[in-house]
């Protein structure tokens, strides 16, 4: 008797054991309320870097494993558009810090900084364009190259929505072994400005007409973006053709007083009445740059991904890299994930602001797998 009570005991403690590692999260899931758990298995170093092209100093954080082993690979990170510190904080949610955290617990250096003119990083970022951005970037990759007291053996750049522009500018011309793209752009801009447009009125509920009304404000917008100077004129010609035109823009569905304003000059002033849009617009299309990288390539995009959009640009990036002769290209569309690759409904900005997990856990699973990889982990 005495041994079946022990039996039954051992079985009742094996299935709370298992029950537990059911329960227990995985350990690439990130929430928004508590991004980091403690303690830290891993270094982290505050660090400056400076980008001799444009003679200014960017700032960040540095992290990688704490190990005996000076030698591991590293990742730079590049943040989408938008004045963006070195976490990417967006919507509460710190993007970069959680990617650092997540792939430093396994094995990989990450240094993510702030952005040109954000931050305590030097620069102006309202002058800044993609090549400025690009170039910090590189400046970012060279820092871990010079770095002498760790050999950082294997280096890359993730991206992510600009960055996923930026990056595989600098692959194009600078030696990477590995490039992770994460919702990143692939159709020409013009076309993807276009489908972003429409694909947000469509998601908010506008009818077919109310898209048309709204895509031709913001035809008007981009005539007055491409042919005035930079400055306060064109900031208060966007401005007023936003407010004039208030009702016809999904974006400002049920917004009044200083919340229409605060979206007026977010998106629409900040986006149209920056040297980044003249450039985004009239210059070299993702094609171009993408046709000229030669490393492995990771590209990651949600099926909710209504920014940029994402199975047409998953789709694109795979083609012109493997017509270019590319034959490392791993592509990813991952099920109702948004732009911030996250798990989402509807995919819309606004959303983001009721979604805890702070990016899906297979993200980071793949984006670590792929470097380990490319490092031969």
């Amino acid at each position: 008797m005495k041994n079946i009570l022990c039996l039954i005991a051992l079985i009742l403690l094996g299935s709370c054991i298992d029950q537990s590692k059911k329960e227990k999260p995985d350990t690439a899931t990130y929430f928004r309320n508590k991004p980091l758990e403690y303690p830290i298995p891993y270094k982290s170093e505050t660090i400056e870097f400076k980008n001799v092209e444009d003679s200014i100093v960017l700032r960040g954080t540095l992290t990688y494993p704490n190990t005996e082993s000076k030698s591991f690979p590293a990742v730079v990170l590049m943040h989408g558009s938008g004045r963006n510190d070195r976490d990417y904080s967006v919507y509460g949610h710190k993007t970069f810090l959680v990617m650092a955290d997540y792939l430093s617990r396994n094995g990989i250096s990450v240094l993510r900084y702030d952005k040109r003119g954000c931050g305590v990083s030097e620069g102006d970022f309202d002058k800044a364009t993609y090549d400025d951005f690009a170039s910090d970037g590189r400046s970012a990759t060279q820092y871990l190259k010079d770095r002498k007291d760790i050999d950082f053996s294997t280096i890359g750049i993730a991206g992510h929505s600009e960055g996923g522009s930026t990056a595989p500018m600098v692959a194009a011309e600078y030696k990477l072994d590995f490039l992770v793209l994460l919702g990143a752009p692939g159709l020409p801009y013009p076309v993807a400005d276009s489908l972003y447009a429409s694909g947000m009125a469509r998601a908010r509920g506008y009818s077919e007409e109310q898209i048309l009304r709204e895509a031709q404000v913001h035809d008007s917008m981009i005539t007055l973006a491409l042919e005035m100077e930079l400055g306060q004129a064109l900031d208060d010609s966007i401005y007023n053709l936003a407010f004039r035109n208030r009702k016809d823009l999904s974006w400002f569905k049920g917004l009044t007083g200083e919340e229409l304003e605060e979206e007026i000059k977010f998106s629409y002033i900040e986006y149209y009445a920056r040297p980044v849009f003249k450039e985004f617009w009239e210059g070299p299309s993702p094609e171009d740059y993408l046709k000229q990288v030669r490393c492995p390539v990771l590209s990651i995009g949600g099926t909710l991904d209504l920014n940029v959009p994402g199975a047409a640009s998953v789709n694109a990036i795979d083609q012109f890299l493997k017509e270019a002769g590319n034959t490392e290209v791993t592509s990813k569309l991952l099920p109702n994930l948004n732009h911030m690759l996250q798990p989402a409904k509807t995919g819309l900005p606004e959303e983001i602001d009721s979604i805890e997990m702070t990016i899906a856990p297979e993200v980071l699973v793949l984006m670590k797998d792929f470097i380990q990889k490319q490092a031969k982990l």
